[in-house]
C-alpha cells in the first residue's frame, strides 16, 4: 500500500479524536494552545513517517521562498486594490466586513499558532501528501478542486476564502512540486488576518 494514504489515514484519525476530545472533555487550554500542540504532533508524524513524500525538498529553498514571497505580495496587492475598489460600494471597504468576524484575541499565539506552525502541517498535509495521492489518480484540476474542498471543510465550513486559498496553494504545488512556496503563501495569507486588527481596528 502507497505509505502516503497510510499516513493520510493516521493523521485524519488524529484529528478526528483531538476534535471530539477537546469537545468532549473540559481541556484547560485555549483552542489556538490546543491546535499549535495538535499541529506540531501531525508535524512530527508526517516527517517520521512520510518524509521522502511530504513535498519538502531541500533543493532551492531560497528560491522556493522568493518565489512564494513574490506571489503572496501580488495576492496582496490584488486584495489592497480590491479592498480600495469596493469601497465605492461599501463603507468601510470589503476588508473590514473580514476583520470583523476574524477578530484575534491573542495576537501573539495566533501569529506563532496560525502563521508559523499551522500551516506548515496543512501545506505537508493537504498538498505534499493529500493533493500529490490525488494527483496521481485523477486529472489535474480535478485533483486541485478536490484536495482544495478538503481542505476548506476541514477548517470546519467550506468558505470561499478558504475555498480560494486551497486552490491557490494548490496549484502552486503543482507549479514547484515543493511545500516551501505555497507554505509561504499560506503563511503571508494568515498573517494579513493577524495584523489586521491593527489596521482596521473595530
Amino acid at each position: 500500500m502507497d505509505r502516503r494514504i497510510g499516513v493520510i489515514l493516521i493523521v485524519l484519525v488524529m484529528e478526528i479524536v483531538f476534535r471530539l476530545s477537546y469537545t468532549a472533555f473540559v481541556i484547560p487550554l485555549s483552542p489556538l494552545l490546543f491546535t499549535l500542540g495538535v499541529r506540531l504532533v501531525e508535524i512530527l508524524v508526517i516527517l517520521r513517517l512520510a518524509f521522502s513524500s511530504s513535498g519538502v525538498r531541500a533543493r532551492s529553498i531560497p528560491r522556493e521562498i522568493l518565489i512564494g514571497t513574490g506571489v503572496a505580495c501580488l495576492l496582496g496587492a490584488t486584495v489592497i486594490l480590491g479592498d480600495a475598489a469596493s469601497r465605492m460600494f461599501l463603507e468601510g471597504g470589503a476588508l473590514k466586513l473580514v476583520i470583523a468576524k476574524q477578530k484575534v484575541h491573542d495576537p501573539f499565539l495566533f501569529f506563532l499558532t496560525g502563521c508559523i506552525v499551522a500551516p506548515f502541517a496543512e501545506e505537508l498535509f493537504f498538498r505534499g501528501l493529500l493533493y500529490s495521492w490525488l494527483r496521481e489518480r485523477m486529472p489535474v484540476i480535478a485533483a486541485i478542486i478536490v484536495s482544495s474542498l478538503l481542505f476548506a471543510g476541514m477548517h470546519g465550513f467550506i468558505s470561499p476564502v478558504q475555498l480560494a486559498g486551497g486552490l491557490i496553494f494548490a496549484g502552486l504545488y503543482e507549479w514547484r512540486r515543493n511545500v516551501w512556496a505555497p507554505y509561504v503563501v499560506h503563511a503571508a495569507g494568515n498573517f494579513g488576518i493577524w495584523i489586521l486588527p491593527w489596521i482596521y481596528p473595530v
